[in-house]
């Protein structure tokens, strides 16, 4: 079940730390770009630092927050992931504790992936506006063996820039509605 969930969590940040291999854009403030721009700045870190990231993932843990926390908005990610009902049902504190978890988890994930599949390839399909919202589809080869895979990232310009707004809730929804918030949280947080 764990290994499931991370599959599902896999599935959403992988294509971001892999648009490094993609093709350039010209619009400087599109948010291909902005994805972009942080793949490149992970992935040239990687390249000089992989030996030490290797053995001590930890090291990486800061640099992964540093780039890539300003293009995910956590704050509608935990609505979309609580659900609507849960959200106002649930404690400022707890909320804030979910945030947190979430976003340490995140972290640590991105971080591990991208030293494992540095040499992985994302092509983006298309890209289109809509309602506010701009959605980039891109397909991802991680080569090893494993068949590539497609994404669909939903990003909505904020006040600063364009960010990611992809939910996570169809793999912590169940889970949350199931066992309860400070279940999954306690989850989160022990998995640090």
């Amino acid at each position: 079940m764990k290994k499931f969930k991370i599959q599902k969590i896999l599935i959403f940040v992988l294509p971001i730390i892999f648009l490094a291999n993609s093709a350039s854009f010209a619009n400087k403030d599109a948010p291909e770009d902005i994805i972009l721009s942080a793949a490149n700045n992970l992935f040239s870190d990687v390249e000089k630092n992989k030996k030490i990231y290797e053995e001590d993932i930890s090291a990486f843990y800061e640099r992964v927050d540093n780039v890539l926390s300003p293009i995910i908005d956590f704050d509608v990610l935990i609505k979309s992931i609580i659900g609507k009902n849960n959200y106002k049902n649930t404690s400022d504190d707890l909320r804030n504790r979910f945030k947190i978890a979430l976003k340490n988890q995140l972290i640590r994930i991105y971080a591990k992936t991208i030293v494992e599949y540095s040499n992985s390839n994302i092509k983006i399909i298309s890209t289109s506006e809509t309602k506010g919202f701009y959605l980039v589809k891109t397909e991802l080869s991680l080569g090893k063996g494993k068949p590539p895979f497609q994404v669909i990232y939903v990003m909505k310009k904020s006040s600063e820039n364009w960010k990611i707004v992809e939910s996570l809730r169809k793999s912590l929804l169940p889970e949350i509605e199931e066992k309860g918030i400070e279940f999954v949280i306690s989850r989160l947080e022990s998995e640090s």
